[in-house]
């Protein structure tokens, strides 16, 4: 009997609808998938993207990647593996032994540094392929082997199916249920598209999940659309550009070892950006070969589409300061009878794309090639609800200073300007820059009211900043920009970032060094984030790094915001037009911008200012002691008692029947928890112990004794809030006191695991017991009561006659407690 031929390539496309003419041949047939593999893919890496295109019903989410992976097909006899590299790609070979050194900025390193290849030539190349094995991730059956190498794969299995790498479960575990595996009779593959550079599969997933609440309900289906793209990286990787900690880039990080340097081990940082190359590199501004292009998504509802494309085309004046013109642009995606294989997950394209659920928040991540920091492509999610928010975030600020916020909802043509705002920050992100939050901060409350500079430059010096509106300006002073624009530390930023370096490897670096230079030299220029744990230590207790507060000085610039803010409360039927339930969330925003304000006074109290970019001497400057003293004088006099106007009972009874009040007080009540905490009593006698003139633990508790119990004549109802909080916090600090060290080396660890230096977790965790505050609260209480008992003797007011003796029997327990401590 004649052996039958095994099938070929052509026989089992054969009749197949191929999806589009991709690198990647992908051939739907019978209900399968088909893959036809260029013979040099296999080895190559490529980025594996995974995005929910439809989420599970009434699931929120903040975000909708499922995996962005590092990855490569092997073959393994009759199948072909896909491997994760995503770990592997941050550590490298380095340069080959013969390199005159490590590659300087803006040059191609050869070979580029991550270890994304197989070659075997160096030692330490064998080494760090042998030392880790990513996991194999799917497999894919061969089916056909062409004779030039290609081999045609099956991927229905795969794609109709959960990859656990680029898992769909979390998203089901956001609705509340944990799902049990995938119906495979309920799942399929719904779509496939290929272009010239990637591929697109979508696949609808039907889970069996439970609900851990309910075990006797058994599983129920939850569906989710997952769609996963694939793009090979490119073959030359980009010239990378080296990070400086100085300007505010997202990084690439990786580890070279035998690097050209001639150490054994280099750690790397490599700035995230897009790839521009300039059409004609002799020209000092020139249209990029490929410019940087953003697709309106098609959910996108029409009114807006103009102010998106105003957001990110915002940017266009930083890139040509970095020699491009038409660098960046936004136009909408093509209509399916145009160009049938867009799609909103493709990695290859950049998208805005609108998500109507209940979540107020824009995002812009970005993919990258780990090789060189390429951004690949970006994916900016805005949630319609961030629209809302902002309308009544900027009603609080500007509702008596623009006569388009005089009502809500406010016009479309404001909420678009919002809109703008809000697209042109995350794009920022996308370009690979992160928040500056040193920028809220970079304008006196003098030039926020001078409408010359303030019309000119806006609220902050930079739009990547938390700083939303310019709160300080008042009525008459003549300010129509209240909205952050670009600033010019986001001009200076994408100039260092992008612009084109030449020359020597000598002359780039003197370059970019020089370009460094200004970012310490100018004030609108400096850039601090605070945010990831080293920076965190760095910049916790820095009053200039604010978010949501704008103006340098703290208590100025609050003293004027709180002024807009009453204001618009006291406006706020007329502007909401009787709805109450606008009303009420309208309320709810006011009052939570008005105590962020307050927080930020209190971070002047243990404040320490990094010098930016002092080399030598001096590097810390701690906020002068009557600036603190005022500080504390401001929250617990005037600031607190701000918050009273939300206490209306005209407003309250719009909010809640009973209990609105209690909110109020909770704030009010917190400012003074902020200031009495155990880790700020230990900064401060960190500080008064390197400095005399520093302020003090005891300076401290004097000024909120003063603060607090400075008049017992009489007790108006947010005296009484805060003296009965002072209590309460003061028993809480003693018993912690009575037995700190589990406490305190608990939150150490876990402040150290999550990556903090072990003093700042330590200081960050202290409850204050080594501190002098103790030994000055055991001699202050018994003071505090006598004067107590005197007051409600005293008090022409039987209820404050009462609220006294309280307080006394209260100070006397704690007092008693002290002396067991």
């Amino acid at each position: 009997m004649a052996q039958q031929a095994a099938p070929t390539v052509e026989s089992l496309v054969q009749g197949a609808t191929l999806a589009g003419p991709g690198r990647i041949g992908a051939y739907s047939k019978g209900g399968k998938l088909l893959l036809l593999l260029p013979a040099e893919s296999l080895g190559k890496p490529f980025i594996w993207y995974a995005e929910v295109v439809g989420l599970p019903a009434g699931v929120v989410s903040d975000s909708l990647q499922a995996a962005g992976l590092l990855a490569r097909f092997e073959r393994r006899n009759g199948v072909v593996l896909a491997r994760d590299l995503t770990t592997k790609s941050t550590r490298g070979s380095g340069t080959a032994d013969d390199a005159p050194g490590s590659p300087a900025p803006g040059e191609a390193p050869e070979p580029i540094s991550p270890a994304t290849t197989d070659g075997h030539e160096r030692p330490i190349e064998t080494a760090l392929n042998l030392i880790e094995t990513g996991p194999v991730i799917a497999a894919f059956p061969v089916l056909a082997e062409a004779s030039d190498g290609r081999l045609l794969i099956d991927a229905t299995q795969v794609f109709s199916s959960d990859v656990e790498s680029a898992s769909g479960r979390d998203f089901v575990a956001l609705g509340g249920s944990v799902a049990a595996g995938v119906d495979p009779a309920r799942s399929y593959i719904e779509r496939v598209t290929s272009s010239e550079e990637a591929l697109n599969v979508r696949s609808h997933l039907t889970f069996l999940a439970a609900d851990p609440a309910h075990p006797a309900a058994g599983v129920k289906p939850v569906s989710m659309v997952v769609g996963h793209s694939f793009v090979f990286l490119p073959d030359k990787p980009m010239a990378y550009r080296a990070a400086d900690p100085r300007i505010g880039f997202f990084t690439a990080k990786f580890t070279e070892f035998e690097p050209g340097s001639g150490s054994a081990v280099l750690s790397r940082d490599v700035i995230t950006r897009f790839r521009l190359e300039k059409k004609d590199p002799s020209a000092k501004v020139s249209d990029p070969v490929k410019p940087i292009v953003f697709y309106i998504g098609p959910g996108v509802p029409k009114r807006w589409r103009p102010y998106i494309k105003a957001g990110v085309e915002l940017w266009k004046p930083a890139f040509e300061a970095a020699g491009f013109s038409n660098a960046i642009m936004a136009v909408e995606a093509p209509d399916p009878s145009v160009d049938p294989n867009w799609s909103v997950e493709d990695i290859t394209h950049n998208v805005i794309r609108w998500v109507p659920t209940n979540r107020v928040n824009a995002y812009g991540p970005h993919v990258i090639d780990p090789r060189s920091g390429e951004i690949l492509s970006a994916h900016i999610l805005v949630w319609p609800s961030v629209l809302d928010y902002f309308s009544k975030y900027y009603y609080a600020v500007a509702g008596t200073l623009d006569p388009d916020a005089s009502h809500l909802p406010l016009p479309q043509e404001k909420m678009g300007e919002i809109l703008t705002y809000v697209v042109a920050h995350e794009v920022g992100h996308t370009l690979g820059l992160r928040h500056n939050h040193i920028a809220s901060t970079a304008y006196s409350v003098e030039q926020m009211r001078n409408p010359a500079f303030a019309n000119a430059h806006g609220p902050n010096s930079s739009i990547m900043a938390y700083g939303r509106f310019n709160q300080a300006a008042q009525p008459g002073d003549g300010i129509k920009v209240l909205i952050p624009k670009l600033g010019p530390y986001d001009i200076a930023a994408i100039q260092w970032g992008y612009a084109p370096v030449t020359g020597t490897q000598a002359e780039q670096q003197a370059h970019i060094a020089e370009a460094s230079r200004k970012f310490t030299e100018q004030r609108e220029l400096w850039w601090a984030a605070g945010e990831l744990p080293p920076e965190t230590a760095t910049y916790l207790h820095d009053p200039r790094v604010q978010k949501e507060n704008t103006g340098a000085d703290r208590i100025d610039a609050t003293r004027l915001g709180i002024a807009n803010i009453e204001r618009s409360l006291s406006r706020l039927d007329a502007a909401t037009g009787g709805d109450n339930d606008l009303f009420s969330s309208t309320y709810a925003v006011l009052l939570a911008t008005q105590k962020r304000m307050l927080d930020s006074v209190a971070v002047l109290v243990g404040g320490a200012m990094p010098r930016i970019g002092a080399p030598a001497g001096k590097r810390v400057d701690l906020v002068r002691a009557d600036e603190q003293t005022a500080a504390v004088d401001y929250l617990l006099g005037e600031g607190a008692r701000s918050l009273d106007a939300f206490s209306d009972p005209a407003l309250l009874e719009r909010i809640a029947v009973t209990g609105g009040g209690r909110t109020v007080e909770d704030m009010q009540r917190s400012l003074l928890a902020t200031l009495l905490d155990g880790a700020r009593l230990a900064v401060l006698q960190s500080q008064s112990d390197q400095d005399a003139e520093a302020y003090s633990t005891i300076k401290l508790g004097h000024d909120v004794g003063d603060a607090v119990w400075g008049n017992l004549e009489q007790a108006s109802h947010t005296d009484r809030v805060l003296q009965r909080a002072y209590v309460n916090r003061t028993r809480d600090m003693i018993r912690s006191w009575q037995n700190p060290t589990p406490a305190e080396s608990a939150g150490a660890a876990v402040a150290v695991k999550a990556g903090f230096p072990q003093s700042f977790a330590e200081i960050e965790s202290d409850t204050g017991d080594d501190t002098d505050y103790p030994a000055w609260l055991r001699s202050y209480l018994p003071q505090l009561k006598n004067r107590l008992d005197q007051a409600s003797r005293q008090a022409e007011s039987a209820a404050d006659r009462q609220h006294f003796a309280e307080m006394s029997v209260e100070i006397g327990q704690l007092s008693s407690l002290m002396q067991q401590e």
